[in-house]
């Protein structure tokens, strides 16, 4: 029987840790400026995993969100839906976005094989008041995705050649964060070898 239990306990640590979401996409095409459609995303879950959230950061490029007519930026665009599928989206507001180098969107229902899309406008620190970011200059900043298993994916934009022009993030096969249901499962494992050791003894 204590061999059985400690086989069980390796066994459901290992099903959970199988679990591989997989995202790719958050394409930057032309300018953010008076876009909705500049941001693209869309989830390629191979396990079905929902997305709850995407976090994009501007600041290895030196960049912020300009979402109002305000400082650091005088001139905006806001927060705008795309052609996006129902994936009960959650923005934050425009004014506790506005100089920010970091945007999170939650999300209540993006499924698998879904895909969202949304404008907001983006400029240097050092040019406040240029007419957006391109997308060819988004090299370098990030994106994070948490998935309804608890697990994460990370990337950094890169040149793509959709349409020629802009840039693309790829978070396939990055780390997963252990979820507390696996940590829980390994522990039950140690547990389960310890007392077979201890009663070895």
């Amino acid at each position: 029987m204590k061999k059985l239990i400690s086989l069980i306990s390796v066994l459901l640590f290992s099903t959970a840790a199988q679990a591989t979401p997989i995202s790719s996409g958050l394409i930057i095409e032309g300018t953010t400026f008076s876009s909705n459609n500049a941001f693209q995303f869309f989830n390629d879950s191979t396990e079905g995993e929902k997305i709850t959230s995407i976090t994009w950061d501007l600041s290895p490029i030196g960049a912020f969100f300009d979402s109002t007519d305000t400082s650091p930026g005088l001139s905006s665009s806001p927060l705008t839906l795309g052609a996006s599928s129902s994936v009960g989206h959650i923005f934050p507001t425009n004014n506790a976005l506005n100089g920010s180098s970091i945007l999170t969107i939650s999300f209540t229902d993006f499924d698998a094989g879904e895909f969202f899309t949304f404008g907001v406008d983006t400029d240097f620190l050092s040019d406040p008041d240029a007419v957006g970011l391109n997308g060819d200059q988004f090299f370098g900043a990030t994106a994070l995705a948490i998935f309804s298993d608890g697990s994460q994916r990370f990337g950094t934009y890169a040149p793509t050649n959709v349409a020629g022009f802009g840039s693309e993030v790829s978070i396939v096969g990055a780390v997963t964060v252990p979820e507390p249901a696996s940590i829980l499962m390994l522990g039950l494992a140690l547990c389960g070898l310890g007392v077979s050791r201890k009663r070895k003894a």
